[in-house]
């Protein structure tokens, strides 16, 4: 963004209509920076996007019989701000990543109850799933976890040691995974003991990577557990991540390796550059629906993709050491960007 187009939003910013913003705290602070006389710092200039983007989904999603792509239009600029929040993130930090992302996968032997994981059990890729597999649907009410969609886009790598190293240095120092008992279609069998319901029915389904609430002996949320990193590769062992099956979708080079983690409310990148977690409003009510950061940790060698006998997903063999970035924003669906743009404009199928 260049100084032109700078001063062109604050302009609109300062004459927006900010009372359509339903949250008293984001309105309170839209009209505090409305009265602001000077200039914005990069924290401000970061809400200022925000709180634009949050008007204009407003604005689209009174249009009367047009929800569909009122939230096609709400999602497209929900993806900008967001990208633009890790952008400020990465300047402002000095590092590309914050700690705290959900991993999108389910851990035996993560004990919710007590927020405990041993390395050992979620270094053991068979311990490990996708939230809802292999049940995924885009179906409401069909299933539970991630969209058919996302999940049909990814699968569980494996990053080698040095490379995992990397990604930690650059800020993901933690990654949130949930419970396995949690992830599943079957009540009442979590290993913690807390009496979880079938993932169908959760009711905040993009809260189930966070610490599990419960209240006078009720489960409310939440089967999750924080896993900290900083000291994970001290043994050396490969570090579980899901991983897009096609780079190619995202970065236009098959020889990309894309780690995908979600961004839910324990994310360290949530309050000061994102107010909260935003969710996807065009995924079923039973799906999780944050959206994801698309970040390139390695590449494969010329012309051979991720998957194939030469880099294969356990990354045995042919991980390359490359410069760490995020490359996309993924809606609900693994979209990016631009295949949200053509599907809002009719070019693209959903």
């Amino acid at each position: 963004m260049n100084i032109k187009q700078m001063k062109s939003m604050i302009s609109k910013f300062r004459s927006a209509d900010v009372s359509v913003i339903k949250d008293a705290d984001m309105r309170a602070k839209a009209q505090k920076l409305q009265n602001k006389q000077g200039g914005f710092t990069l924290l401000e200039l970061l809400v200022v996007v925000a709180i634009l983007a949050i008007i204009a989904g407003a604005v689209i999603s009174s249009l009367d019989g047009q929800e569909e792509l009122a939230a096609q239009k709400t999602t497209v600029h929900t993806m900008a701000a967001m990208e633009e929040a890790f952008q400020v993130y990465r300047v402002s930090e000095k590092r590309r990543l914050p700690g705290g992302l959900d991993s999108l996968l389910c851990v035996t032997g993560a004990d919710a109850s007590n927020a405990t994981l041993a390395y050992s059990a979620y270094a053991n890729t068979s311990n490990l799933t996708l939230l809802g597999a292999p049940n995924n649907s885009n179906v409401a009410r069909v299933g539970g976890g991630l969209t058919r969609d996302l999940a049909d886009k990814l699968e569980i790598g494996q990053i080698p040691n040095a490379i995992a190293e990397e990604l930690i240095d650059e800020g993901l120092t933690s990654i949130r995974v949930a419970e396995a008992g949690f992830c599943n279609d079957v009540a009442d069998d979590a290993a913690s003991g807390i009496e979880d319901t079938a993932l169908v029915d959760v009711v905040k389904p993009n809260l189930i990577f966070q610490n599990a609430i419960v209240e006078d002996g009720e489960w409310e949320f939440g089967g999750g557990v924080e896993l900290a990193l900083n000291s994970y590769t001290d043994a050396s062992a490969a570090l579980p991540v899901a991983v897009l099956r096609e780079a190619a979708e995202i970065t236009g080079s098959e020889e990309d390796i894309i780690a995908v983690f979600a961004i839910g409310p324990g994310s360290e990148i949530i309050g000061d550059y994102i107010a909260r977690a935003p969710s996807d409003g065009n995924v079923g009510p039973d799906k999780y629906g944050n959206f994801s950061v698309a970040v390139k940790i390695a590449e494969c060698n010329e012309d051979i993709e991720l998957g194939d006998a030469g880099c294969p997903f356990d990354g045995s063999s042919g991980w390359n050491e490359s410069d760490i970035k995020v490359v996309a924003i993924l809606d609900g669906g693994g979209d990016a960007y631009d295949d949200e743009i053509a599907e809002a404009r009719g070019n693209q199928e959903e």
